[in-house]
């Protein structure tokens, strides 16, 4: 892997209260890396720390090879997205995305022809002389990507910048983010705490947990060969069961049940929910409550029915315990 951006035993406190507990991370050129945890987990302050807008306690920060731990923000050519998208309100859109290039005394009829560049590139032709308040979440979002882009960073990072958006357009804009990324061949660095825009958009995922990258892999790797149970309750949905001395997690959509079925686990209906297109029944068991999840709306299993729960072996996965 050619390696650009490289955090190596990262340590950072705020006071007495740990956020950081000695991370690694390599990214390579071109790579779509997300940190996805939960609020308090420390991909922020991880991401501030590329950023330069934090220094860690210990630890170093390498850009291509590099020590830019020290480094100010404006030397690293590391450029950050934000949630909030920070667009000028008092400028149009040609401004803001041609404000870095106006501060390095660009010439401006080459500002105005990589201004175009921009717009083209995230299919805004056209925009030039609208202000921020006349655009919408998705149209403000693709501006502040432009902006962050036109002189060629060599890392995007990028602080949940779909946040803010509805679930239909955070959808689309997904699609457009990784289309972008594959396009402009930037590394990006960004931090969510949604497993599906994770899942959908990452070239590899680091799951952080208490300061701590828990595992660092494919969406595949993730979802199908989690580590530990963190790993697997997080991301997706998964049953964590104790099993003749092993911690097994199973997906919620690999679960069988079987009315009145000798299953491998006894078990009785406890309810049943439809949400996003799943059926959700919850059976209670000696393991405790497990899930399945099932494509449709409706199934002739109801609350207070026996059923047997079984799995393929192929698809329990032994995880480290919580």
């Amino acid at each position: 892997m050619d390696v650009i951006l490289e955090l190596s035993d990262i340590h950072k406190s705020f006071g007495a209260t740990k956020v950081l507990n000695g991370i690694d991370l390599a990214a390579g050129r071109g790579e779509f890396i997300t940190l996805l945890g939960s609020s308090g987990c420390g991909k922020t302050t991880t991401l501030r720390i590329i950023s330069g807008l934090e220094t860690p306690d210990s630890g170093r920060v390498l850009l291509e090879g590099a020590d830019v731990t020290d480094a100010e923000p404006n030397k690293r050519g590391v450029h950050t997205v934000f949630q909030s998208y920070a667009l000028f309100p008092h400028m149009n859109v040609e401004a803001n995305i041609g404000y870095s290039l106006r501060l390095r005394g660009v010439k401006k009829a080459e500002i105005k022809a990589k201004v175009k560049e921009m717009l083209d590139l995230v299919q805004l032709p056209g925009f030039e002389s609208r202000m921020p308040g006349e655009l919408s979440g998705g149209q403000r979002q693709r501006v502040a990507i432009a902006r962050s882009v036109i002189d060629s960073p060599r890392v995007l990072l990028l602080d949940e910048p779909l946040g803010a958006l509805d679930l239909q357009l955070r959808r689309a804009m997904q699609i457009e983010l990784k289309r972008l990324q594959k396009k402009l061949g930037i590394t990006f660095i960004y931090i969510t705490h949604d497993q599906e825009e994770a899942l959908n958009m990452s070239d590899r995922i680091a799951v952080m947990r208490n300061g701590l990258f828990e595992q660092v892999g494919t969406p595949g790797d993730v979802y199908d060969r989690p580590k530990t149970a963190y790993v697997a309750r997080f991301v997706g949905s998964a049953n964590i069961i104790e099993r003749g001395g092993k911690t097994l997690a199973v997906r919620s959509e690999y679960l069988e049940l079987e009315k009145d079925g000798a299953g491998y686990l006894p078990g009785v209906v406890k309810e049943k929910s439809f949400s996003g297109g799943m059926l959700r029944i919850a059976v209670d068991t000696e393991a405790g409550e497990l899930v399945a999840s099932r494509h449709g709306i409706d199934s002739p299993l109801a609350p207070g029915d026996a059923v047997g729960v079984s799995w393929a072996e192929k698809n329990a996965v032994e995880v480290e315990p919580e």
